[in-house]
Parts: structure tokens; C-alpha cells; sequence
């Protein structure tokens, strides 16, 4: 090679060279400008804190769940229950007190009731009962006088009878009614309109409000046409 020749081998080599140590320079830190005014200065480190689990804080804080004994429990539910029977028990001791004193009414009020139906009814028999004894103590009384007096105590009698509730059975010429008559004989009739009619009374019967008290005895038609017609 001839000198000319490196020569231009090393120009062409030179810029590299500067350009490397200009790229080196810029790298370098410039000391004029860290003394300098308008420098900036390196920020601080700041360790970053992680930031805190508050749950684990309030966990931490609470106590632990107690167990609770069985024992206690069973008990508890031991005196809740005998509780609860107590009450049952004095509502029903109540009642009872309450029924009882109920029936004691009642029977009061229907003892009351009693004396004063018998103090009704003996107030209606007391008349006719006293004309009965002033007629027989008439020192002279004829016969007659004294069947006046026997059927004014027996009107006054069934008069007070029937304020009781007292009704005569219907008798002759009613319709034969086998719960208050009591049939002593049958007796033919011609006539169609007497047939199962009461043609005669041997005893009154007697009712009180409804309950037969004496049943009547009396002797009933029966329809049959004449021998001649048949």
C-alpha cells in the first residue's frame, strides 16, 4: 500500500474515534454543571410503606368466640320450661276457682229459685186450703151448705192449679187421641161422623204444660152400617 493510500485509511478512522469519545464525554457527569446554580438535585429516596390490612387489625382486636357449655344451656332451658309450667298450672288453678265459684252461684240462684216457686205455690193453695178448714169448723151445717162450700174450695183449687200450667183433656166429642186417652170400650155407631170420636168420659184426664199428668178414660165410636143395609 502507498502512503497515500493509509493516509486516507486514517482520516476515514479519525471521526469514529471522535465520535466515540464525544459519545463518551456526554455520558461523563459535567462537573460544571453539578457546581452549577440551575443543577437539579437528586430526588430523595422515599421507602414506600406497604399499606396496612385493616382486617386483620379488627380481627385481632375481637376476643375469641367463648363456647358455650352445654350444661348451661340445657339448663336454661330447664327453668324456661318449669317457667312456662308454672304459668300453665296457675291459669288452670284459676279456672278451677273460677268454675267452682260459677257452680256455687247457680246453685245459690237455683235454691233461690225453688223457695220462691214454692213459696208461689203455696200462696195459691193457702186460700182454697184455709175456706176448706173454716167449712169444717161450722159447729151446724147442713148438707147443702156444705156442697157449696166443698165446690167453691174445689173452683178455687183448679183455678190455682191452672195458673200452674194445669189443662183438662179435650173429653166428649173430640177426636180419639191415643197419647191422652185411654180407650175403655168401643162402642158401634151408625152415624159416620162418631166414628173414632170420644162418645163418653169416665175420668177427666189432665195435662201440665204439655206432659200428660192423668190420661183420660173414655169409651170411642166406631162406624158400622145397620144390619138391614148391608
Amino acid at each position: 500500500m502507498s502512503e497515500r493510500d493509509e493516509a486516507e485509511v486514517d482520516e476515514t478512522a479519525e471521526p469514529g474515534e471522535g465520535e466515540t469519545s464525544a459519545a463518551t464525554a456526554s455520558d461523563e457527569p459535567n462537573g460544571s454543571d453539578e457546581g452549577g446554580e440551575g443543577a437539579e438535585a437528586p430526588a430523595p429516596e422515599v421507602d414506600a410503606e406497604e399499606p396496612r390490612d385493616d382486617t386483620d387489625e379488627a380481627s385481632a382486636d375481637e376476643p375469641e368466640p367463648i363456647e358455650e357449655d352445654p350444661m348451661v344451656a340445657l339448663q336454661a332451658r330447664y327453668d324456661e320450661a318449669q317457667a312456662r309450667l308454672r304459668t300453665v298450672s296457675k291459669a288452670y288453678t284459676d279456672l278451677q276457682k273460677e268454675m267452682k265459684a260459677f257452680r256455687e252461684r247457680m246453685e245459690a240462684r237455683s235454691k233461690v229459685n225453688g223457695e220462691l216457686q214454692a213459696f208461689d205455690q203455696a200462696r195459691r193453695f193457702f186460700e182454697p186450703v184455709m175456706n176448706l178448714k173454716r167449712s169444717l169448723q161450722q159447729p151446724e151445717i147442713d148438707l147443702e151448705t156444705l156442697r157449696q162450700g166443698l165446690t167453691m174450695v174445689q173452683s178455687q183449687f183448679m183455678d190455682a192449679m191452672e195458673k200452674l200450667g194445669l189443662e183438662e183433656v179435650p173429653g166428649e166429642g173430640s177426636l180419639f187421641d191415643p197419647n191422652v186417652h185411654e180407650a175403655l170400650a168401643v162402642t158401634p155407631v151408625t152415624d159416620p161422623a162418631q166414628d173414632g170420636k170420644v162418645l163418653m168420659v169416665h175420668t177427666a184426664g189432665y195435662t201440665v204444660k204439655g206432659k200428660v199428668l192423668q190420661a183420660a178414660q173414655v169409651v170411642i165410636g166406631k162406624h158400622q152400617e145397620p144390619a138391614g143395609e148391608a
